[in-house]
Parts: structure tokens; C-alpha cells; sequence
């Protein structure tokens, strides 16, 4: 049943929107990668940080309701090709970690200004940092297993290697996620800096 959309509208529904659809999608392709990749140690942290990504998700559609709004779907036509690429175990999980990136100041700064000058509600005000917290968690838990990879990689395998866990041509991953999944991937794997700015723009426009 559709929320009831008689409250004032805050500020920032876009954020939460965005936040919501990026997260699940972000849960579906690290559980696709979680069930491709024959390296234990990755799969059990893609697992945790999808299950994480997945809650997410749900959560903030779930605030969005409460707050007496709908979270706003967005048609993705590619979104079953890409997540048939993460879950393709013949493309490496090397290539899908990617070359280490260089993190670039607090992804979230815009975000724990809001939540200082109590630009959010007090309930919205908890999520938002119980959020932030767990991404950071999140995003120390896959670096340091991105490293695991691209350092196997780097002792056993040759480029042009198509085997999981080796490089494989780059030509097979070329059609990247979408727009808020590359976010949150990219955000997973150096530091949420394509993530930052995903939100700046998203919060900027009202739902």
C-alpha cells in the first residue's frame, strides 16, 4: 500500500532515496561476486557487506515511509547484464576489485554537518550515523582483502590470465554497474569518493 504523502516534505528525501536504491543494488551484485569467487576469505567478507548493503537498503525505504513517502524506483535496462558479470566466475575477481585508489578526504563530511546543525530529523539523525559508522566498516574490511587479491594476483598470476582470482581481459568488464552501484562499489573498494559524490548531487534535489 502506497505511503501516504500528506507530510511535509524534508529536505533531504533524495538522499535517503538514493542511499536505499544504491545500497540493495550494491547487496545484489557483492552477493552475485560472493557466489562466483573460489577465494573463501573474499566471499565471507562480500557476504557480510552485502548483508550489511541489503539492510541498508531496506532500512532507509523503510524510513522513507515512516516519514510518509515512497522511495522512487529508478529503471535500470542493463541492471541483469551487469549483475550477470559479477556473478560470472570466469571474469577475475581482480578485475572486479580493480588498481587501489587513493581515498579523498570524508565522503560523509556534508552529510555529519547536516546531522551537526540538526538538519535531520532526531530518528533520521541515528540512522544516518549508524550508517556512516558501518560503512566505514565495511569499506576498512574490503580494502584489506582487495589487497589479499590484487596481492595473490600479483605473485601467481600473468596478465591476460582469465582464471577467478587472476587478470582477465579488461574488455569483459567494460559496461561497469550503474550509477549508484558504481558508487557504492567503488566506495567499498577505495574510500567512497565516487560515492560523495552520488549523495552531493542526489541531495541536492528534492523527491
Amino acid at each position: 500500500m502506497p505511503a501516504m504523502q500528506t507530510a511535509e516534505k524534508p529536505s533531504y528525501l533524495g538522499l535517503l532515496n538514493a542511499i536505499s536504491l544504491a545500497e540493495t543494488e550494491a547487496g545484489h551484485y557483492l552477493t552475485a561476486w560472493a557466489n562466483a569467487t573460489d577465494d573463501e576469505e573474499l566471499a565471507c567478507t562480500l557476504r557480510l557487506v552485502a548483508a550489511r548493503e541489503t539492510s541498508h537498503g531496506e532500512l532507509f525505504c523503510r524510513r522513507l515511509s515512516e516519514l510518509g513517502f515512497d522511495l522512487r524506483q529508478k529503471a535500470d535496462p542493463k541492471a541483469a547484464a551487469r549483475l550477470a558479470r559479477y556473478a560470472n566466475p570466469k571474469i577475475s575477481d581482480c578485475e572486479k576489485v580493480g588498481p587501489e585508489r587513493e581515498e579523498a578526504g570524508d565522503p560523509f563530511g556534508n552529510i555529519r554537518e547536516g546531522i551537526a546543525a540538526g538538519t535531520y530529523d532526531p530518528m533520521t539523525c541515528n540512522m544516518l550515523q549508524w550508517y556512516i559508522n558501518e560503512e566505514a566498516d565495511s569499506g576498512v574490511r574490503l580494502r584489506d582483502v582487495y589487497a589479499k587479491v590484487r596481492a595473490k594476483a600479483g605473485m601467481t598470476a600473468s596478465p591476460g590470465r582469465k582464471a577467478n582470482g587472476q587478470f582477465a581481459s579488461a574488455a569483459q568488464v567494460e559496461d561497469g554497474p550503474s550509477a549508484d552501484a558504481q558508487a557504492i562499489m567503488a566506495c567499498m573498494t577505495a574510500g567512497f569518493s565516487k560515492l560523495e559524490k552520488t549523495l552531493e548531487k542526489i541531495a541536492k534535489v528534492r523527491a
